[in-house]
């Protein structure tokens, strides 16, 4: 009897839900001066990249079903000549600190007028979205969901544009002379990343990374854990430490860069430092990430720990090859600052906005509820 209550109320309050409109709408002025930027060959290799699945094929008009909003991690974006709206479940807007409306703002991109798209949140870039709702943007996608179409976001370090050109900037200061370096890998941050525990075997995670040097710690390795998510379980022998400085991370000569629910969010300043970083090949894509090579911008990690030492010596033993890694994942750092970086952006966005345009009324026009 209990459990038929039970059910009946959940079916209540679903049915509640989805005939209560609880859709929020918020507008951004577009009150900003865009950047053109400047086309290349590289520049139009990155839209290629961004677009994936639509890079040769019209982008599909979103449906804009309002049932689809309430979903966890989903807006949607709409824009006018002077306008972007995004549309939300009111709760989820106001805790929602990714909007990559905002991001494309900031870098100064240029929105076009007619953009419709679904903008997808949330750790895990669109993993769970629906491709037959219609083009989805995000900020990383897994690499196996080439339906979603990557943009540029700044949340949280993982900075774009101008804004990566003034953290690299400042950033500069609190470098480290090599030879002033210690002969150690570090790694900083909060135990994350709990949530893709089915790729734990094939990838470096951080709580293996962490369970291993708390039970055979190194002088070689430090572990700087700031953070202990809520859901987490913790590292029995580790306990949690201050926030720490750049500067201090940037006096270790090597840096581990490891996975947490999605791409680190030092992802970007990790390499602005003059320290070599270490990290598991990339499992979802990101801009940051457009033409990254092992060897050449990064030193590659295998799932065992232990590797971070073998990984750890070669650096040591190789200082010239390590430098010249630093020194190319900074010129790319620099690209990714510029005119040509921004022309693909704007590219992508003008694609999106271009092809449902071109779309018939019928197929551009869906309310379905």
């Amino acid at each position: 009897m209990f459990a038929y209550l039970k059910k009946k109320t959940r079916e209540i309050k679903r049915r509640f839900w989805l005939a209560t409109d609880s859709i929020h709408k918020r507008q951004v002025p577009l009150n900003y001066q865009p950047v053109e930027g400047r086309k290349s060959a590289k520049a139009e290799r990155l839209v290629e990249y961004c677009l994936g699945d639509f890079s040769h094929q019209p982008v599909p008009t979103c449906s804009g079903q309002r049932r689809y909003l309430r979903q966890r991690g989903v807006l949607l974006l709409e824009t006018s000549a002077d306008v972007a709206t995004t549309s939300a479940n009111r709760s989820r807007l106001i805790l929602d600190t990714k909007q990559i409306v905002a991001a494309l703002i900031n870098q100064r991109a240029k929105i076009p007028s007619g953009l419709r798209a679904w903008l997808v949140r949330g750790d895990g870039g669109g993993a769970k979205s629906d491709a037959a709702q219609g083009v989805h943007l995000t900020g990383m996608r897994p690499n196996n969901r080439r339906d979603l179409v990557l943009v540029p976001t700044s949340c949280r370090n993982r900075l774009l544009g101008p804004a990566l050109k003034q953290q690299m900037t400042e950033l500069k200061q609190m470098w480290v002379p090599w030879d002033k370096k210690s002969n150690t890998a570090w790694w900083g941050g909060a135990l994350t990343g709990d949530c893709w525990n089915s790729s734990s075997s094939a990838v470096l995670t951080r709580r293996k990374f962490l369970e291993y040097f708390t039970q055979q710690p190194s002088e070689k390795v430090s572990c700087h854990l700031t953070e202990l998510p809520m859901k987490a379980r913790p590292v029995p022998g580790l306990k949690r430490e201050a926030c720490f400085s750049k500067q201090s991370a940037f006096s270790h000569k090597c840096l581990l860069l490891l996975p947490g629910n999605d791409i680190a969010s030092g992802s970007s300043w990790y390499f602005c430092g003059n320290s070599v970083v270490l990290m598991p090949p990339p499992t979802l894509e990101h801009i940051l990430h457009f033409e990254m090579e092992a060897w050449e911008h990064y030193i590659p990690l295998d799932p065992d720990p232990a590797d971070v030492l073998v990984k750890l010596q070669w650096v040591i033993e190789n200082p010239i090859k390590a430098g010249q890694i630093v020194a190319n994942s900074h010129e790319r750092l620099r690209w990714l600052c510029g005119d040509e970086y921004l022309w693909a952006c704007n590219e992508v966005l003008r694609r999106i906005a271009e092809s449902q345009t071109e779309q018939s009324p019928e197929n551009s026009g869906q309310q379905a509820d």
